[in-house]
């Protein structure tokens, strides 16, 4: 059986068009540890939106859009709650116009968006000179049992897959799961702190064994109390390190 790297998967995935503009990709300026999936302008749009943010979060990453801008490094929502989180990283804000890619990988299930989707936020965790040690584990948020019956699939697996593909990691699709009674109520459906509440009590530990750091793999981040949740549910099984790593984050809009 030969072993599919992940390079070897983006040669065979390898896009001839620009997944924003749908313009041809040039044969060069695209190395395979660059995103593929982009032209060499929307590629500079994306790290430049994402920098160019006047202010962000450093704990929760949130950026905030607009005229006014915080004083201090964290925001109010962390001086309250604090994520349960060794590390943080995001690969783009979720706003026009890459929060379509997000929406065509969910809703119209373009599973072929995923692998460079997944190579956004691995060049995220490079910029962020992550040192991951090699027996780190990656997990994916689970989906609600409605959710995967209505989609098919969990789109966060699908981007964790990948991440662990690309990172050399143990993908661990198995060791985390949604409680029991957290099967039923969507996360939209609650206020802020109703999520933050629900996290203490979303998760439940699957395996016999434990890693010592584990790398948490999410879709879209809208407050992190579900990363909080993951967190706190690893550290109760003696996780000491829990990053966590997500494709976008909703911002906050001052007017």
């Amino acid at each position: 059986m030969v072993r599919m790297t992940y390079t070897h998967t983006l040669r065979l995935l390898c896009q001839t068009r620009c997944l924003l503009c749908t313009l041809p990709l040039g044969g060069s300026g695209h190395g395979l540890r660059r995103p593929r999936s982009l032209c060499a302008d929307c590629r500079t749009d994306w790290l430049g939106g994402h920098k160019a943010v006047r202010w962000r979060c450093q704990r929760c990453k949130v950026a905030v859009l607009g005229e006014g801008v915080p004083l201090q490094l964290d925001c109010t929502a962390c001086r309250d709650r604090p994520l349960a989180l060794t590390h943080l990283a995001v690969a783009f804000d979720y706003a026009a116009p890459v929060d379509s890619l997000v929406w065509r990988l969910k809703s119209l299930r373009q599973f072929r968006l995923a692998p460079f989707l997944a190579e956004l936020m691995l060049e995220i965790v490079r910029t962020e000179a992550w040192a991951l040690p090699a027996d780190t584990w990656v997990v994916a948020i689970p989906s609600r049992r409605q959710a995967l019956c209505k989609r098919g699939f969990n789109p966060a697996a699908e981007l964790a897959r990948y991440v662990a593909l690309g990172l050399g990691l143990r993908w661990c699709p198995t060791v985390m799961a949604l409680a029991q009674a957290e099967q039923f109520q969507a996360q939209k459906h609650r206020t802020q702190l109703q999520r933050w509440q629900y996290a203490q009590r979303a998760f439940q530990w699957c395996s016999t064994t434990t890693p010592k750091t584990l790398l948490v793999i999410d879709d879209v981040l809208t407050t992190g109390s579900t990363l909080h949740g993951a967190a706190l549910c690893a550290q109760a099984q003696g996780v000491r390190q829990v990053y966590g790593l997500a494709l976008a984050r909703t911002p906050w809009l001052n007017n």
